[in-house]
């Protein structure tokens, strides 16, 4: 029975991954009859209950990043060693990460970006050790596809070009990344769209999602990010007043906005993968707050798509939640700071719907580009129509060439 260990995406906390992760298990066994999943997680108790929330029985083990440093590189290492010298190594792995790993046919890395100049120092040395980890173990690695480069500065042009030609292969996400990869000299490449396109939401779920906001009426999904708000605070800009202004705008306009994270951890504080701090503080400085309905939980995947879905328009700073839009035909407005947003947008046509954060000097440049896809919507969504069943296609790019690898 072939093995994926996947690394890089928890079904907890941040929904992007779970909606990629999601999409793997929907997909490969159908291309790989019989196919296990490991799932290799920097979050394993609340992946493990999130997986059990959604009805998913899957294998998890623990890759925490302080255990990662400081037991499984360092028998990494001296495994590889062994194995280079043809000497017995698995007594080593005694980490069940390592085991898993190491058995496994194949490993799947679905970080959604990677290798990125800006990102601290920290972050871009865990890009490369989270798949140098399996590769010295002798583990064959598939990069699945996901956002890269660029490659200006020393450190991650060193570390990227140390480790992404030693894949078995990569798959750029969208054009910007592919041209930042193909000026490294990578031949491994092999371009793949968003995996989370993939994704199937079960009509029961969209059923209930339905009921449940069916008093709401027609709605705009506003969907803030913690990340973005972040970098926002950095150039002394008020993200969050920003979101709570637009959301009154929106309802002297005769709109109702339902908010919704798309990345969350209940009871726990704001950080880059919980945006349900942000949402409380938001929803707290809105004054019409009859037009706003918060969603304050820990929703699925699935039952964000379905949210998502019911909306007239999308304003977010979460990529993911800007998939879900694209994927459900649904015109969205993007805050961002990095290009994986409008190479995604591109094979729509809808590049110009990508705001960088920077630009953000008042709510006005949000509202106006809302209140045109409102306007819009219909036009906007015959031409996502349009464009969409190519870039599905290409969401399976990634699983066929899971499948090619494991078939070698």
């Amino acid at each position: 029975m072939p093995t994926v260990a996947t690394l890089g995406a928890a079904f907890s906390a941040n929904k992007g991954a779970a909606a990629m992760m999601q999409s793997l298990l929907d997909d490969l066994p159908g291309r790989v009859p019989g196919a296990r999943v490991v799932v290799v997680s920097t979050h394993p108790a609340d992946d493990r209950m999130a997986y059990e929330r959604a009805g998913i029985d899957v294998a998890v083990v623990s890759q925490q990043p302080v255990e990662m440093a400081l037991v499984q590189v360092p028998l990494a290492l001296v495994a590889g060693l062994l194995r280079v010298l043809h000497l017995p190594f698995r007594w080593l792995l005694r980490p069940p990460a390592l085991r898993a790993l190491s058995d496994a046919d194949l490993v799947a890395d679905l970080s959604g970006i990677s290798f990125v100049d800006g990102r601290r120092f920290v972050v871009l040395v865990y890009n490369a050790l989270v798949v140098w980890v399996p590769m010295l173990l002798g583990a064959r690695v598939v990069k699945c596809s996901q956002a890269m480069g660029p490659f200006a500065t020393p450190v991650n042009s060193g570390l990227a070009r140390l480790t992404l030609p030693r894949l078995a292969r990569v798959c750029p996400r969208g054009a910007v990344t592919e041209a930042h990869l193909r000026g490294l000299g990578l031949t491994n490449l092999t371009p793949a769209a968003d995996m989370a396109f993939a994704m199937q939401v079960p009509e029961a779920v969209r059923t209930g999602i339905g009921a449940r906001l069916a008093e709401v009426g027609p709605y705009v999904a506003v969907s803030p990010s913690q990340v973005v708000a972040t970098y926002c605070e950095g150039e002394g800009i008020d993200y969050a007043g920003l979101v709570a202004e637009l959301v009154d705008r929106l309802a002297q306009e005769g709109h109702r906005v339902v908010m919704l994270a798309h990345s969350a951890q209940q009871d726990r504080g704001a950080n880059h993968m919980n945006d349900l701090p942000l949402c409380r503080a938001v929803a707290g400085r809105v004054t019409r707050p009859d037009h706003l309905l918060l969603l304050d939980e820990d929703l699925l995947p699935t039952q964000l798509r379905a949210v998502i879905a019911g909306a007239e328009v999308l304003v977010t700073s979460r990529f993911h939640a800007m998939i879900a839009a694209l994927a459900e035909r649904v015109p969205p407005v993007v805050v961002g700071w990095s290009h994986k947003y409008a190479e995604v947008l591109e094979p729509f046509h809808l590049a110009s719907a990508a705001i960088s954060y920077e630009e953000l000097t008042s709510v006005d440049v949000v509202l106006e580009r809302t209140l045109a896809a409102l306007r819009d919507r219909q036009s906007v969504a015959v031409a996502i129509g349009k464009a969409l069943p190519a870039v599905q296609a290409q969401a399976l790019v990634s699983f066929e060439v899971l499948a090619e690898e494991l078939a070698r």
